[in-house]
């Protein structure tokens, strides 16, 4: 929110430099995020008045004005076509200096000289983005009672300094400038000065001749209206204007600028209507089965039954907290309003905001939540700021619909519980110095504090609330730093944990990079994976975008964005991992979806199927799984012909293998791509967690090599399985190491060729120890697989 220093000093007495403040009311607990000067290059410009405007005698374009700055004048030439005989204008004289720096000197302009320029909205620096664009395009013309000689920069308060204040949810008494005023007041122990408001005498109801107000809704907890004739649609006030500008705000005219003016200064929106443009006498606050309604800015936009409505009785009229209706706009035919001033319930406007896609300075405050005691006050201080101004003569009377008055409760606060809860060591009175600094009321007790917040810091509710206000004035950076207190034992990692990271620097060790990816994905990049969407999918409701609609099922996709990322950036190969959540949906629709942590690793370039296989195996082998088998197999996203599934006993572990060339394409991909997806539960109930030490063998080993002879459709693992099962205890261990098809084995055959390593822990074996496991190996290989010797 953007604050004026120079309205804040209105409010409070500040002395001290603005980086000061700034420091000072961040440390007590109201951020401010920047501090930033106008236009503090600005020097020498002046106002004047152009009594005279002649053709330049040697120029078409350019005219000769005499302009008055009341004690002396000066002679302008400009090819301003806005310009005329009247007008009060900024000059800026010789030596001035402009916003972007620019020096200003006298200049003969054709025979003539020029002692000066006048000034456009830009050169004095001013936001360009709160005037017209027929504003832009000329000199900057002000109001006709300006008094002349003056200088522009404090008439214009371009040596003001806008304060950018960062406020959370629950200070809602902060969105204006008397409340960080009493928040200036508070931090610099300081006086809050104070405003004037409309304090005459309404013995008579008048307003009851022209209106009646009902309120149909709860969401509505404070609903007032007062009339006024008026006078003059016309500018504001040049110093209301300039406040508002300082503020971000656009001027508009006398009536909508009052209404903008205390909703800044008292962070209480208001809403003026056309009474007549209402074409009814009543207006009744409710919700409607009405579908659409055309707002201020021109646009139609379409409402619910969930949205709190101002109607007239029959249509509506404005959107409640967000914005008025095109239908019931101030225009300079303009001659009876009625001014809105009302509590709106913050849920329901930010609800109505967000489904319009329409967000206010008005709705921006409701949302955060504004006080129903403030509707009456700010009423009343727009009633007397519009008559102080000439724009309106009041209509006496007022309706206030006020059905459930809120009163804040007392706290009751122990001042020694504030010292041992803070940690600090202050008196009671210092104590109730800073409560009542907060504009709190106090009383003792029994050696016990009753506090009574004011009625607008709704966010004071227990004494925990009281006692961080009373550490923030304090100042946090004074109080004192301990060390905790307490038992503590020392810390020790699950085996979830520690697995977590065995599996991590293993994987880093093999060459791997670790990647972290969304947990989001959508309907197109899984058809992109030749797979249909699984019924488990978990879909969000309100989701980012159509991208992260659907919540992921595998890493495998994210795992081939990584793959198609670093190709195109032209990494020539690369290998990564991702150990991460997947979820799907659970049995029961009322409860949350699963979780199911996954391991995936992927590769690309300089790498084929055998060296993710054997990664794999080296991490099986480091968590001490045994009987690891591969058998083909997997989903349709990988090569039919290179993929396998991944089994300890009869439990899959997850799959492995290439991906489908259909999948490549889909996802821009490398030619070849491997992928290996793991079940980490799988995983972890397949680790073995006790090692045994395994003393060295202290006799000799053998080996045999046995070449068989297969169909080729026969994979090695099957040979491997009936290897294992036929040995007995005698085989150490078994490889494979060579495949082989030509002319030497059938035609659709291959030569598997295993290296069998035998060993006995209390002998050396001879070969009457081996032949026979070998002779068993054959027989059954050949009655299982039709497998043979190889000649």
């Amino acid at each position: 929110m953007l604050i004026s220093l120079n309205w804040l000093k209105e409010y409070v007495n500040i002395e001290c430099e603005v980086d000061d403040l700034g420091e000072a009311l961040t440390m007590s607990g109201t951020k401010v995020e920047t501090l930033v000067e106008l236009s503090p290059k600005i020097e020498n410009i002046l106002t004047g008045k152009i009594e005279r405007i002649d053709r330049h005698p040697n120029a078409d374009k350019l005219v000769v004005c005499q302009v008055n700055f009341g004690d002396f004048e000066k002679v302008i030439v400009t090819a301003a076509k806005n310009v005329f005989e009247g007008a009060i204008v900024p000059v800026a004289l010789d030596g001035a200096v402009l916003a972007n720096g620019q020096t200003i000197n006298d200049s003969d302009f054709r025979g003539v000289l020029s002692q000066g320029m006048f000034c456009s909205i830009e050169e004095l620096g001013m936001n360009q983005d709160l005037f017209s664009k027929e504003m832009m395009d000329g000199i900057y013309i002000l109001p006709a009672n300006t008094s002349l000689g003056q200088s522009v920069k404090s008439l214009l308060w371009l040596d003001d300094v806008i304060i950018d204040v960062e406020l959370t949810a629950n200070r809602p008494d902060c969105q204006s400038v008397l409340g960080i005023a009493r928040e200036t007041s508070a931090t610099l122990d300081q006086p809050l000065g104070s405003f004037e408001t409309y304090n005459a005498p309404e013995s008579l109801d008048t307003i009851a001749e022209y209106l009646s107000i009902q309120v149909e809704s709860d969401l509505c907890k404070r609903y007032i209206g007062k009339m006024m004739r008026v006078k003059k649609i016309e500018p504001s006030p040049l110093w209301m204007q300039v406040k508002l500008l300082n503020s971000g705000v656009r001027p508009i005219n006398n009536i909508v600028d009052v209404t903008n003016y205390v909703m800044l200064e008292l962070g209480q929106p208001l809403h003026a209507f056309d009474y007549k443009s209402l074409g009814s006498e009543e207006i009744i606050v409710k919700t409607t089965d009405d579908k659409k309604i055309i707002t201020l800015d021109d646009q139609e936009r379409a409402i619910d039954q969930s949205m709190l409505m101002i109607t007239n009785g029959k249509i509506p009229v404005a959107i409640a907290g967000v914005m008025g209706g095109q239908n019931s706009e101030i225009n300079e035919t303009t001659e009876l309003i009625v001014l809105e001033s009302a509590c709106f319930d913050k849920s329901s406007v930010r609800l109505t905001s967000k489904k319009l896609g329409l967000r206010t300075e008005a709705s921006a405050r409701y949302e955060k939540g504004v006080d129903p005691d403030l509707a009456i006050t700010a009423a009343l201080r727009a009633t007397y700021l519009l008559e102080k101004i000439g724009a309106v003569e009041v209509i006496e009377g007022i309706i206030d619909i006020y059905p459930n008055p809120q009163t804040q409760a007392e706290i009751e606060l122990d001042p020694q519980w504030v010292n041992r809860f803070v940690g600090i060591n202050l008196s009671a009175d210092t104590m109730i110095s800073y409560l009542k600094r907060l504009f709190f009321q106090v009383r003792e007790k029994n050696q016990l504090l009753l506090v009574t917040p004011p009625y607008y810091r709704t966010d004071i509710l227990i004494k925990e609330d009281l006692a961080e206000e009373i550490a923030r004035i304090y100042g946090y950076n004074n109080i004192p730093g301990t060390i905790m207190g307490g038992e503590t034992q020392v810390g020790e990692k699950t085996e979830v944990q520690k697995t977590e990271n065995q599996i991590k620097s293993l994987l880093v060790g093999q060459g791997y990079f670790e990647t972290m990816t969304s947990s989001f994905t959508s309907e197109n990049k899984i058809s992109g994976l030749n797979e249909g969407l699984p019924d488990d999918m978990v879909k969000l409701i309100n989701p980012l975008g159509e991208e992260n609609s659907l919540m992921r099922r595998s890493l495998i996709g994210h795992q081939l964005e990584v793959i198609a990322l670093n190709s195109h950036r032209k990494n020539p190969q690369g290998r990564f991992f991702e150990l991460a959540n997947t979820y799907s949906k659970a049995e029961k629709s009322d409860c949350l979806p699963l979780q199911q942590k996954k391991l995936v690793l992927s590769s690309y370039g300089n790498t084929d199927f055998f060296d993710l296989k054997g990664t794999i195996e080296l991490m099986l082998a480091e968590l001490g799984i045994e009987n690891v088998l591969f058998v083909a197999g997997g989903s349709d996203m990988l090569h039919p012909g290179r993929k396998a599934e991944i089994f300890v006993g009869e439990t899959i572990l997850g799959e492995i293998g290439e991906i489908h060339p259909l999948v490549v394409k889909n996802f821009n991909l490398p030619k070849r791509c491997y992928i290996c997806e793991i079940s980490f539960g799988s995983l972890m109930e397949a680790k073995k967690y006790n090692v045994r030490f395994k003393e060295l063998p202290k006799f000799p080993g053998t080996s045999r090599d046995l070449a068989i002879v297969v169909e080729e459709n026969i994979p090695a693992s099957s040979v491997l399985a009936i290897i294992k099962d036929n040995a007995g205890d005698l085989l150490e261990s078994v490889e494979l190491f060579d495949v082989y098809t030509g002319e030497q084995v059938p035609q659709h055959h291959k030569s598997l060729a295993y290296a069998l390593s035998f060993r006995h822990l209390e002998k050396t074996l001879s070969d009457d120890d081996i032949n026979p496991v070998i002779e068993k190996i054959l027989v059954e290989l050949e009655g299982q697989l039709n497998g043979r010797l190889r000649d």
